[in-house]
């Protein structure tokens, strides 16, 4: 029958009872103290609640070298364990490395990041993450990371130290689907820093000098990427592996995202013809690709990037679509379909892209109407174009 247990009734627990005596506490289920021969122990026992209902028995420790409250404690823990159905006795899982955690990570993401995602992210740990690369995930803690955070902050600037905070975040994250972390330390103990949007989007003054850039560029092939990605917003990496088994007149079907999902475009007519263009010029390749590249790897131009004669940066070919998409009068929920963008409203989850084709279509016409009215210098809008 449990009692009322105190650290006196424990402290002279040997002396007022025969050896063999168990004596339960009231206050903890569970908890019992055991006189032995020579010593007494604390012992807790309870049933896993992992469905076989096997009654589990572990020792605390002795009552000389542990307390009453210290045992109710650890009791206190080993019941919550049993619970969940973890039997306490089972060795634990070791937790992986943060480095080994990140690569974890990759394997497990398989192909649906992007080489240079990944590429990204190995130079993270590599340089900002080096030293916590060894430390095990669950002994990284708030102090460690806000201090790496604000000596990041004064080495590599806020950008480059957010962007390391971020993957350290992530990497915890993904470990504690596996293991029981603490709450995750980047998220509890780094303030990010302040970061300005950038404004990339080329505006109505500039972009008379962006068509006359294009029109003067020497490689059609890279002129076609390059008002692929203009007049439609595009991500680089889809644009440059475009092949031609996905172009189907005036639609293109993007396979693989940067969202991870598939998607059809309907594309401009200045785009239909610059593919029809640079698939004639370059026919003698026999080329998968509609922007092929002899010398690469991958067969495909690798890499889109400025130049003294196009000094614009892929991303703002997409900042300059999605700016003038909206001042051509593009609602924003048609915006984010054609440049792939995550919506989390409920409701988006509902709609059928497919079936909407036809107004897309109008969209990326009016658009691309608005982008090649400043060649002339006339802004046209998505009423205009209609």
């Amino acid at each position: 029958m449990a009692e009322k247990l105190t650290q006196g009734i424990i402290n002279k627990v040997g002396d007022d009872h025969p050896k063999g005596t168990q004596l339960h506490d009231a206050e903890v289920p569970g908890l019992r103290v055991v006189v032995g021969s020579k010593s007494s122990s604390y012992k807790f026992v309870g049933r896993t609640n992992d469905g076989s209902k096997r009654y589990v028995s572990v020792v605390i420790g002795r009552t000389s070298e542990v307390s009453l409250r210290s045992a109710r404690d650890r009791a206190g823990e080993l019941r919550l364990s049993l619970r969940r159905g973890i039997d306490p006795r089972s060795p634990k899982a070791s937790v992986l490395s943060v480095g080994d955690a990140l690569n974890r990570y990759l394997e497990g993401r398989g192909d649906e990041l992007s080489p240079r995602t990944v590429n990204w992210y190995r130079q993270k740990m590599e340089g900002p993450l080096s030293g916590l690369r060894k430390t095990p995930a669950d002994k990284v803690d708030r102090e460690t990371v806000r201090a790496l955070h604000e000596r990041l902050t004064m080495q590599s600037g806020a950008y480059g130290a957010n962007g390391g905070m971020r993957v350290l975040k992530l990497i915890l994250n993904d470990v504690a689907r596996t293991h029981d972390l603490p709450p995750n330390p980047v998220t509890r103990g780094v303030r990010m820093n302040k970061e300005k949007a950038r404004d990339w989007a080329v505006g109505p003054d500039e972009m008379p000098d962006l068509w006359a850039a294009l029109d003067r560029m020497e490689d059609r092939t890279r002129r076609a990427c390059w008002l692929l990605m203009l007049t439609t917003g595009l991500r680089s990496g889809n644009a440059r592996s475009v092949r031609w088994e996905h172009v189907d007149g005036d639609v293109l079907f993007v396979p693989k995202a940067k969202s991870g999902r598939s998607f059809s475009l309907p594309l401009p007519k200045i785009v239909v013809d610059a593919l029809a263009e640079v698939k004639e010029l370059n026919a003698m390749l026999e080329s998968d690709f509609a922007f092929p590249s002899p010398t690469s790897i991958s067969g495909h131009i690798e890499q889109m990037s400025r130049t003294q004669g196009f000094p614009y940066a892929p991303n703002q070919m997409r900042h300059t679509y999605r700016t003038h998409a909206l001042e051509a009068g593009v609602d924003f929920q048609s915006i984010t379909m054609l440049m792939d963008h995550a919506n989390t409203h409920v409701s988006f989850n509902y709609v059928t892209r497919a079936h909407l084709m036809g107004h897309l279509r109008e969209c990326q016409d009016g658009i691309a109407a608005r982008l090649q009215s400043f060649r002339t210098g006339v802004v046209a809008s998505l009423s205009d174009a209609a």
